[in-house]
């Protein structure tokens, strides 16, 4: 059976495409600084969508990904950055990493004793580079209080609080 053409369907099908292309894919990340008392840690964790994180790494690696999470390491030491009080860069320790169809997961810590003061400077600007749009949330929990920040290209730096509130 042949179907007639009709210039109604012929639109209502064009409508619909235009607007699947003018959909957006959101762009967004967390990273999660938490206050452990009990291993004296600062604990990090990053995690952003799989093909988001595989789209900068072909943008910013080496070309060779032999050691993806070498790379991956590489990637967020670059564009995660943690000052203390007297402006002294702290180097979050590489715990590991894990995925699943869909998010990456990125763990690191700083001991405390490492941590000068209460007050951090956390710049974050992963994902940035490649998007425009991309917002990332910083939550920071300390003293079982947890207080959030949105961090955006043009705007990828805050002053933290670790003071229990």
């Amino acid at each position: 059976m042949k179907i007639p053409f009709s210039p109604f369907i012929f639109l209502v099908i064009s409508m619909a495409f235009s607007l699947h292309v003018q959909a957006h894919r959101y762009h967004f990340g967390l990273t999660e600084l938490s206050v452990n008392k009990r291993t004296q840690m600062l604990e990090v964790s990053h995690r952003f969508f799989v093909a988001d994180m595989q789209r900068a790494l072909s943008l910013n690696a080496d070309k060779d990904l032999k050691d993806v999470p070498a790379q991956i390491e590489k990637y967020i030491n670059a564009r995660f950055q943690i000052r203390d009080e007297k402006g002294t860069a702290l180097k979050p320790e590489w715990v590991g990493m894990e995925a699943d169809v869909h998010n990456i997961w990125i763990y690191q810590e700083i001991p405390l004793a490492d941590i000068q003061g209460n007050q951090l400077t956390v710049r974050q600007s992963m994902l940035m580079d490649i998007e425009r749009d991309q917002v990332n949330t910083l939550n920071v929990t300390s003293g079982g209080k947890t207080t959030s920040h949105t961090l955006t290209p043009g705007a990828n730096q805050v002053l933290v609080d670790l003071r229990v509130h």
